[in-house]
């Protein structure tokens, strides 16, 4: 019998729906993170995310939340990734030679933090990119 991995990846769409209440992804993002609290799943992110999604936060709906999200990410499970110069020059190499065009810088650096890591799957809203065999996290049926 297989072992499944027990970590996952979370997206700068996922934490930003999961703040915001008002969004129509928040069910999904809360069954998420109920999920991988239940089941002891490593939860990681990266510098980008959050930073994005404190950005997002920030500008459409408060600073104060903002702020709050950044307190309650230090203070939560998850493991913010930061990524290394030669992190960086993979995930340029990366975006480099792929050859669809909408891949972006952000996507790129995921993928190379989430392979370098050993994260197999990426919780997002977002169409991934089979880069490294990654795939889309998807709650059990």
């Amino acid at each position: 019998m297989a072992v499944t991995s027990r970590k996952v990846f979370l997206t700068s769409n996922v934490l930003f729906a999961f703040v915001n209440r008002a969004s129509p992804k928040y069910p999904q993002a809360a069954a998420y993170f109920r999920y991988f609290a239940q089941e002891k799943y490593q939860v990681y992110t990266d510098y980008l995310s959050v930073t994005d999604a404190y950005r997002q936060i920030f500008i459409k709906i408060s600073p104060t939340l903002a702020r709050d999200f950044l307190r309650g990410v230090s203070l939560s499970s998850i493991n913010v990734l930061y990524p290394t110069e030669s992190d960086t020059k993979a995930a340029l190499k990366t975006l480099i030679t792929y050859r669809n065009a909408e891949l972006d810088f952000n996507q790129s650096q995921v993928a190379v933090l989430a392979q370098r890591n050993n994260i197999n799957h990426i919780c997002t809203f977002e169409y991934l990119h089979p880069l490294f065999g990654l795939t889309s996290f998807n709650l059990p049926t």
